[in-house]
């Protein structure tokens, strides 16, 4: 992703961070904490997190249910080194 479209999807998550929950604004964070990655598969946002795999997946849902997070690619997960979904901001549309 570049660095101005990065950007763009960080600013809109800014302006929504209000209405969303504890944990999906910490999932958030992640993403707007290392903005020179890509992508994060549920394991390393788990990993990043210090959390269980479980309490991620369900964040990650409910972001993606709301427009905020959307599938990337799939890729080796550098926690399992098993293919796994990426997950990103979701791009703004233009």
């Amino acid at each position: 992703m570049s660095t101005n479209m990065q950007q763009t999807s960080l600013e809109a998550f800014k302006s929504i961070r209000d209405i969303l929950g504890l944990s999906q604004t910490f999932v958030l964070l992640v993403f707007e904490k290392n903005p020179t990655i890509e992508d994060w598969t549920n394991l390393e946002l788990a990993r990043n997190l210090g959390w269980d795999i479980n309490r991620v997946t369900g964040r990650v849902y409910e972001l993606r249910q709301l427009g905020v997070l959307e599938e990337s690619r799939q890729r080796t997960c550098n926690v399992t080194t098993y293919t796994a979904i990426a997950w990103r901001i979701k791009k703004a549309q233009s």
